[in-house]
């Protein structure tokens, strides 16, 4: 059940292990404002080489988010502000313009923006998004990093609305083995999601925009790459083997045995076999 739960049946009930709290937490947003997205080139690397480390301290988590007007970093410590400047992550994090609390007006409205999109998932409001995740060997080199930004700079994108998320991840999750779960992502170091909100309406500008930006990533890599099943993408030519891999002939076979007339289907669940 645990990736892949939808494909299977309904949870009526959970029993979770808990774990202390973390305590001190140190958390910062780094504003940064450029003329254009190519300009962010370098920030941008400078971040990937950050989250790409094997050495990064565990307790670091970060996302860093291109809008319109220029992107947001976010730095997230488990630990006090002592051990935050000891882990040496304040030194590698890129700086620009920054703003370690946000108070000026154009990070405010960045994070009031980011804030919009989330209250819209309240209401029914049409959007459309892409996502791709990457292992270590995947990560963006600094020809496709200009190529993107580029794109961001000189595609239409049919709505000031938008935003493309970098999530970092690993960590403890990849001492799981890859088959012991559904989630078959535990070799990624990094998560992409782009959206784009319609407003009022969505155009396919805006899903051409997304496309067209899913493409100019992809084509630097050997591969298809995947994604995570968390991370919706109705656009993927094969979601079940994007979002299971080398664990979906595992699930098929368990679907086939719990649920062969496909009750718990939906367009992008395990089939069976």
């Amino acid at each position: 059940m645990k990736g892949a739960g939808a494909g299977f049946g309904i949870v009526t009930k959970f029993v979770v292990k808990t774990h202390p709290e973390p305590g001190n937490v140190v958390q910062y947003t780094f504003s940064l404002t450029f003329g254009k997205h190519a300009e962010m080139v370098s920030v941008f690397k400078q971040w990937q080489d950050l989250i790409s480390d094997p050495d990064l301290d565990r307790r670091f988590g970060t996302e860093f988010v291109a809008h319109e007007l220029g992107a947001v970093i976010t730095a997230t410590f488990y630990g006090t502000e002592a051990e935050w400047d000891a882990s040496g992550i304040p030194q590698r994090i890129p700086k620009g313009k920054v703003s370690v609390v946000i108070d000026d007006w154009l990070a405010v409205i960045t994070q009031q923006a980011e804030d919009a999109a989330l209250y819209l998932s309240d209401i029914r409001t049409a959007f459309t998004v892409r996502s791709l995740a990457f292992t270590k060997e995947e990560m963006l080199s600094e020809n496709t990093i200009t190529n993107m930004m580029n794109y961001l700079d000189d595609t239409p994108h049919g709505t000031l609305l938008w935003f493309l998320i970098f999530d970092a991840t690993g960590g403890a999750i990849s001492d799981v083995p890859m088959n012991a779960t559904a989630y078959s992502h535990r070799d990624k170091v990094m998560f992409c999601q782009g959206y784009g909100i319609g407003i009022p309406i969505l155009t396919q500008a805006t899903k051409d925009f997304l496309s067209g930006l899913v493409g100019t990533i992809q084509a630097s890599t050997p591969q298809n790459l995947t994604t995570y099943p968390g991370y919706v993408d109705p656009s993927l030519a094969d979601p079940q083997r994007s979002y299971w891999g080398p664990n979906l002939r595992t699930l098929e076979s368990i679907k086939t045995k719990y649920d062969p007339k496909d009750l718990f289907h939906n367009p992008q669940s395990v089939r069976t076999e």
